[in-house]
């Protein structure tokens, strides 16, 4: 406990001098389950909060590195009405928006802004599974408790404010099912489209 709070009182201090940019943000998720990396989406009215901490590097003119910290609540937040029938063995008779999982994760967006009034942003994000809630008979567990895929968005600034706009796409497989009609394989990847709010301190 000592050495986090001497890290932190460390950071605190060095961000006084620092001429490197610190903020928080609150949001939304709009998110769904792809067959494969963009692949059918199937999606429902599936919303979740995100909110977090986020830092900005000057690394030119018109390019900042951009990383954040952000708790999100993203999978298939819709419990599908009906009888499914699935079996974890042979699959199911069913698609790929009735997996019905809700799942949390801490998100590491490492995010590159281009240009900077409107402005681009894109870079890799690495996932960590904190929570995992089945609502149906598919009681599968998630393949992997870390998430990794890929981030597109955009956005602009009013003096501290900020507004943002994005799609995320998991690249790591989070279930797999046997679709009953055809056979094929089903390998669910994480998927969400955002919207945010941010403020800079400075």
């Amino acid at each position: 406990m000592k050495k986090i709070t001497i890290l932190l009182l460390l950071g605190l201090s060095l961000s006084v001098y620092s001429q490197d940019k610190f903020g928080a943000f609150t949001g939304f998720n709009y998110s769904y389950f792809t067959d494969g990396i963009a692949g059918q989406v199937l999606a429902e009215e599936s919303f979740g909060l995100q909110l977090g901490i986020v830092y900005e590097k000057e690394l030119s003119a018109k390019v900042h590195f951009r990383p954040k910290l952000a708790f999100s609540q993203q999978g298939d937040r819709t419990q599908t009405e009906g009888v499914i029938n699935f079996d974890p063995i042979v699959g199911g008779d069913f698609e790929i928006d009735q997996i019905d999982t809700k799942l949390t994760y801490i998100n590491l967006p490492l995010d590159f802004k281009f240009w900077n009034k409107i402005y681009v942003i894109a870079g890799p994000q690495l996932g960590f599974l904190v929570q995992e809630t089945q609502m149906n008979q598919f009681n599968q567990k998630a393949k992997s408790s870390v998430d990794f895929g890929f981030n597109l968005g955009g956005g602009f600034t009013v003096n501290k404010l900020f507004f943002e706009v994005g799609i995320y796409q998991g690249f790591t497989e989070v279930y797999r099912y046997n679709y009953f009609y055809t056979g094929n394989s089903v390998k669910a990847h994480n998927g969400f489209a955002k919207f945010t709010v941010g403020y800079m301190f400075k």
